[in-house]
């Protein structure tokens, strides 16, 4: 286990992402807010960036229905690690220059190791997914 991920910072946020895993509507904004915060800060990540950012998407696919094959105990610890990230004041503050984000890299490295199988799985079944057009319906105005 990654240093801090036993810590209570993690444990909290674990318990926040089980209750949005439950069927929170916040869950979508929470994972939008991640994948955000992971294109505008996530160099500080170094290489954690790129499976960060898968996690990111798989989370999002399955809050939204696409992808179904995730178990919920996985899902659990990608939000956990997400919210962890989006904490600026975790173990050690994001404002600290240079090791500010060495205990976010630390976390999400780790839960991506520990959901290696399903992160290939899923990064497959995106790759063959080919470019999706998002449809929203339009409510029409009554005549």
């Amino acid at each position: 286990m990654a240093p801090g991920v036993r810590s209570a910072l993690f444990v909290r946020a674990a318990e926040r992402a089980a209750t949005l895993v439950a069927g929170t509507p916040r869950l979508g904004r929470t994972l939008a807010a991640a994948a955000a915060a992971l294109k505008t800060r996530g160099r500080s990540l170094g290489g954690v960036r790129r499976d960060a950012q898968g996690l990111a998407r798989m989370a999002r696919e399955v809050g939204e229905g696409r992808y179904r094959t995730l178990p919920k105990g996985s899902l659990i610890a990608i939000v956990a690690a997400m919210l962890y990230f989006l904490d600026p004041l975790d173990a050690i503050p994001d404002f600290i220059p240079v090791i500010g984000f060495l205990d976010d890299a630390a976390v999400l490295l780790w839960v991506a190791n520990r959901v290696r199988h399903d992160l290939d799985a899923f990064l497959t079944w995106e790759a063959g997914q080919g470019a999706v057009i998002a449809v929203v319906p339009v409510a029409t105005p009554a005549s």
